[in-house]
């Protein structure tokens, strides 16, 4: 029997006079309905879970500074977080490197011509971009080495480009979404006179050949200004950007 303080749905009757039970209270926050067909199911071999499995891999390593990265071969993905006081970078600034302030990969030999390729663990390509990083930063004039580490992950390049892809589209790290041009390396044979200087040496002047290039239209203000506005809205990891092995995630089961 029901007592007064028991709560049922409220029961309605429409003119027709047949009786519809209203939505409980409940039922707003309820589970949505599993989806059908192929997303039903968890497949590890889907590109996105490969990919995924590769970030979940980077991101449980440990973060090194930026400046001190060690020997170590072959090729594969990393990711630059961002630890200092600049006033520009507070929103992202932090030891627990949530939000990168960059994310790349480096591919192993011949990738990028199409000759022949190396093995990823071939070489030193990983190890070799993450240092040409720390030398442009540490010739930027507002930037210090020190507030900068690294995270990598020596990889096979098949998957690499996917976990690379998931965390841009994902973290949407400023220094790949607003200001291109932290990757670029000098062009060489007197190109740099006809191009126009890369917006991230346009806002963080040093690096003595982008200082010689042509300034962007207005000049750094307006770069400043979006990297402001883009960290109102990309200081913390969205909820697609969560999981990990054994813990829910964008492309995990849908619970039952």
């Amino acid at each position: 029997m029901a007592h007064a303080t028991d709560t049922f749905p409220v029961t309605e009757t429409p003119s027709g006079g047949t009786p519809v039970m209203s939505e409980s209270p409940e039922s707003s926050g309820a589970i949505p309905p599993a989806p059908a067909g192929r997303d039903s199911i968890y497949d590890p071999l889907r590109r996105e879970n490969l990919g995924r499995s590769v970030l979940w891999a980077l991101v449980s390593t440990q973060a090194v500074p930026l400046g001190e990265i060690p020997d170590f071969r072959g090729s594969g993905i990393y990711a630059i977080y961002y630890t200092g006081d600049h006033e520009l970078y507070q929103p992202i600034s932090s030891s627990m490197f949530h939000i990168p302030i960059y994310v790349g990969k480096a591919d192993p030999k011949g990738s990028r011509k199409g000759e022949t390729v190396g093995h990823a663990w071939e070489g030193h390509k990983l190890r070799d971009r993450l240092r040409a990083h720390s030398r442009k930063i540490d010739k930027a004039l507002d930037l210090e080495l020190g507030h900068f580490h690294a995270r990598f992950l020596p990889a096979d390049d098949l998957f690499t480009p996917m976990a690379e892809r998931l965390m841009i589209s994902e973290l949407r790290p400023v220094w790949n979404v607003v200001l291109e041009g932290f990757g670029v390396n000098r062009q060489g044979s007197g190109r740099e006179s006809n191009q126009l200087r890369p917006k991230w040496h346009e806002l963080h002047p040093g690096v003595e050949w982008a200082d010689g290039m042509p300034g962007q239209p207005g000049g750094a203000a307006p770069l400043h200004a979006a990297v402001v506005a883009h960290l109102k809205l990309h200081s913390t990891p969205p909820a697609s950007a969560e999981g990990g092995p054994g813990q829910p995630g964008i492309t995990d089961p849908h619970p039952v």
